[in-house]
């Protein structure tokens, strides 16, 4: 069933208008014509012959319409399966031009297309519904026609008042910036308008449908961060628009047959959305539907030159081939940039961040071998899936667990995003998360484009000024806090130890992935350690780290294989403040070394300096740079100061 039950008692429906209309929209809610046996069978001939000449799905579609898949892009990813026996064969209804799928059906499909029926008669619009939902309503608009054949007659009938209904219900209670607005009081309209044009009220909503999707379109950024609050449902929303912008050609009026320019480039946001969330094999991040599941999407992923796309993937590229051809085969995999920076330059930004939604991407860059890094902290947990070239090394809840002189807090609020940067070296992103016993969470992610690295940290902070005092270095918490992270592992994924050191190295069975170092960690095994990082036995790695009054504990991650054998190390510097040692829970610093290369840390738990550190005197809340051991010198990477 696609709509929201009422109650398990079906309710009688009157063939009189069963609403009132918006006030831009005077068309009655019923057919317009009676229903009796003689009509019933002109209608279904007008259907038919409606659909053959020059309007059908073919004529339409083209080859996208072959086997319905027009109709199936999205559903796999949203539903993280396959599609249903119910959506496929109301997609290829929506899509055949004889009577070959109906033909088709076998007697248990044509009483599941019966049973369905009955409960979308029953079903009601309702601003909770889904994406899956909402789509599915626009199957059966699609496959009226071919369902005129199979359904009783006034089943049909009431379907099709039903849909007009929901059309003109979504477009009363939906806000424009909705993807249901596009999807129910949008495409549905135009739908409805194209399938059944025979039917005097059906083709009347075509202008109010119109003026829907342009709304959702004018509602730019806003409609965009809405539409990334369930990311797994994206590419239904791409679909709906491809599936718009083709039928407002068809039944637009003259003044309105083509999107504005405008209404262009935000469709091309929503697709290149699209692709920043592409798995190399086509699937989706944030979503297990596996490959073959989502075939439609993409077709096949040969590699050619120039690229070769299909499906979805080819469709919505259409918006702006110019810049979303080559992201699309970036993304997918089929090319990549060897180099050459022009090819870069003419690919989208390669960070995306939708703070509403609460979904980040941070791309090195646009080629999918440099690896990904993926964020959703919508929930009480933030979701993560970062990627080594082609292959996920961790995927799945990224939780933290915090006590406080033995007790265990829970998180009093969401997460907010306090800091956003990016630039040619960087991608960084800061959120908080509020607990109890008077503490916060802060966790960042940074990327370090070039190098290939990635730093994440965790670090919990006194947010009241209970149980603090004044000393001559700043403000002290001489709680104890206890800070356990656990990182999931992808699937896969196994650990390998060093025998002498804590650091560890991640590994996918046949070539290591990641070089992993815990920061505030002791390198050696030798001798005492505040942080502790190892395997879990649910494949999780699990990294707890124990201070007095805030902790500071960051991972560094190397994706670069070049530097896997070299010679490494990292260390926790001296930081000196009015000639004074700052001890590690007002303020912490570290080097990172491999091979030749070094890199740089900083944090600050409490005041902002000034603060000495291997010479370089800061006053900043976060310093990350390169350092250059042969004059001491820093190549700043990025600063975050406490206004910023």
């Amino acid at each position: 069933m696609t709509l929201t039950p009422t109650t398990p008692k079906k309710r009688k429906r009157s063939k009189k208008s069963l609403a009132v209309a918006p006030e831009s929209e005077s068309v009655q809610l019923d057919f317009g014509m009676p229903l009796d046996t003689s009509h019933w069978d002109a209608l279904r001939q007008d259907l038919s012959s409606n659909v053959a000449v020059g309007r059908s799905a073919e004529d339409v579609w083209g080859d996208d319409a072959r086997d319905g898949a027009i109709y199936r892009w999205g559903f796999a990813t949203a539903m993280q399966g396959p599609a249903t026996v119910l959506q496929r064969k109301l997609a290829e209804l929506a899509t055949c031009n004889s009577g070959e799928a109906i033909g088709a059906l076998t007697a248990g499909e044509r009483e599941l297309l019966v049973e369905e029926a009955n409960g979308l008669i029953d079903g009601i619009f309702s601003d909770q519904m889904t994406g899956i939902e909402a789509s599915e309503t626009v199957l059966w608009a699609a496959a009226m026609p071919a369902l005129s054949q199979i359904l009783p007659a006034e089943t049909w009938w009431q379907c099709g008042e039903q849909l007009l209904q929901v059309r003109a219900d979504a477009s009363l209670g939906s806000d424009t910036t909705c993807p249901l607005h596009l999807v129910l009081a949008g495409e549905l309209g135009l739908t409805l308008a194209w399938r059944l044009a025979p039917l005097p009220a059906c083709p009347k909503v075509a202008f109010a449908a119109l003026e829907a999707v342009s709304g959702f379109l004018q509602g730019e950024g806003e409609s965009i961060d809405r539409s990334l609050v369930r990311p797994q449902e994206l590419r239904l929303i791409v679909a709906s628009l491809v599936r718009c912008e083709r039928l407002v050609r068809l039944l637009g009026k003259p003044t309105k047959r083509r999107w504005s320019k405008r209404e262009r480039e935000i469709a091309a946001e929503f697709a290149t959305w699209m692709a920043v969330l592409a798995r190399h094999d086509g699937t989706q991040v944030f979503s297990d539907a596996a490959v073959s599941a989502c075939r439609s999407d993409f077709g096949s992923l040969k590699k050619a030159s120039p690229p070769d796309l299909h499906g979805l993937m080819r469709a919505g590229s259409d918006f702006d081939s110019e810049t979303l051809v080559p992201a699309m085969a970036a993304a997918l995999g089929q090319s990549h940039s060897g180099g050459r920076l022009a090819w870069e330059v003419s690919l989208p930004e390669t960070m995306w961040h939708s703070e509403r939604s609460g979904v980040a991407a941070m791309l090195p860059e646009w080629d999918v071998r440099r690896g990904r890094t993926f964020l959703n902290y919508s929930g009480a947990d933030v979701e993560v899936e970062v990627t080594a070239g082609r292959r996920s090394v961790l995927k799945g809840t990224h939780q933290s667990m915090i006590q406080v002189d033995g007790e265990l807090q829970q998180p009093a609020g969401k997460w907010e995003c306090t800091c956003e940067y990016s630039d040619d070296d960087v991608h960084l992103i800061e959120l908080e998360q509020p607990f109890t016993g008077g503490v916060v969470l802060q966790r960042q992610w940074m990327m370090v484009r070039d190098d290939r690295c990635v730093m994440v940290s965790d670090a919990v902070l006194p947010s009241t000024q209970a149980n603090r005092k004044e000393t001559g270095v700043g403000v002290v918490d001489n709680r104890e806090i206890r800070c356990v992270s656990r990182l999931p592992l992808a699937a896969g994924i196994e650990v390998i130890e060093d025998a002498e050191t804590r650091e560890l190295v991640l590994s996918d069975g046949k070539k290591a992935r990641v070089l992993f170092m815990p920061l505030a960690s002791s390198e050696w095994k030798v001798g005492p350690s505040s942080c502790h990082a190892f395997l879990s036995e649910d494949q999780h790695l699990v990294v707890t780290t124990t201070g007095s009054g805030a902790v500071y504990s960051p991972l560094w991650l190397d994706f670069q294989p070049r530097r896997f054998r070299r010679k490494r190390t990292w260390r926790q510097l001296t930081i000196a403040e009015d000639l004074a040692i700052i001890p590690r829970h007002i303020a912490a610093a570290f080097r990172v070394q491999i091979g030749s290369e070094h890199w740089f840390v900083y944090r600050s738990m409490s005041g902002r300096g000034p603060r000495s550190i291997m010479g370089k005197h800061l006053i900043a809340d976060f310093f990350a740079a390169r350092f250059h051991p042969g004059d001491g010198g820093m190549e700043e990477l990025v600063t975050v100061d406490a206004g910023e």
